[in-house]
Order: structure tokens, then sequence, then C-alpha cells
């Protein structure tokens, strides 16, 4: 498994694994998928926004214990491409979704998109 296409494109960078880091954001993404869960029955899109931060920051503490950062460039899509290549074959229908839900979550936050259902925020 190799990280130097990102490296040399720039979307990532090396520095030592920062454990607090890591618990900071693993404890924080559990924290953000209750928080969607109670939003469910308010606004389905904005649960389904705050869950997909709270996949991004479980995947950034996956970035972090290897080693790197993402850098500010393409950070979202860059972040979910990391997990894919971190996690292999066998959890590509996860990152499926997670792909999904990124531009999902892009048309929100950047167009006031409010397009999702409740089984797709309930995912």
């Amino acid at each position: 498994m190799s990280y130097e296409r990102f490296l040399r494109d720039k979307l990532i960078k090396k520095q030592n694994p920062d454990f607090k880091q890591i618990g900071y954001q693993l404890k924080r993404a559990q924290k953000d998928l209750k928080t969607a869960e109670l939003n469910l029955s308010i606004d389905l899109t904005w649960a389904f926004a705050i869950a997909y931060h709270a996949m991004m920051r479980a995947s950034k503490a996956l970035m972090y214990s290897k080693g790197y950062l993402p850098t500010a460039k393409k950070s979202h899509k860059t972040i979910v491409e990391f997990a894919k290549l971190s996690v292999g074959s066998e959890y590509e229908n996860l990152i499926g979704r997670f792909n999904r839900m990124r531009r999902q979550r892009h048309d929100f936050i950047y167009d006031s998109k409010n397009h999702i259902t409740f089984h797709e925020a309930k995912l």
C-alpha cells in the first residue's frame, strides 16, 4: 500500500502519529453520531451532514494513526480516497457510500439542496 501519489500531489503530508489527536477525533466522531441521531426528527439533511462529519473524523483518525495529515487541497475527497486505500477492497461498498455522502453533503452545504431521505439519513 503506497500513499506516494497523495504525497506527490501535496494532498497529504507526513507527521508523527499523534495519539492524543486520534483520541479526540474518535471521541468527537462518537458524539457527532449521537447528535446526528437526535436530529433525525428535526432535519434529515442536517442529521446526514453531521453523520458524514463523524465519518470524516474517524477517517482522519485513521490517517493520523498511519502518520499522515491531510492538507487543505481537496481535503474531503483525499480523506475518502486515503481511507479506501487503507482499508482495501473488503470495504469497497462502505467507502462507496462514504463517497456518495461526501457529494450529497457538498450539495447541501454549498447549494442548499435538501434532498436526503429518511432511509439515507438513518444509514
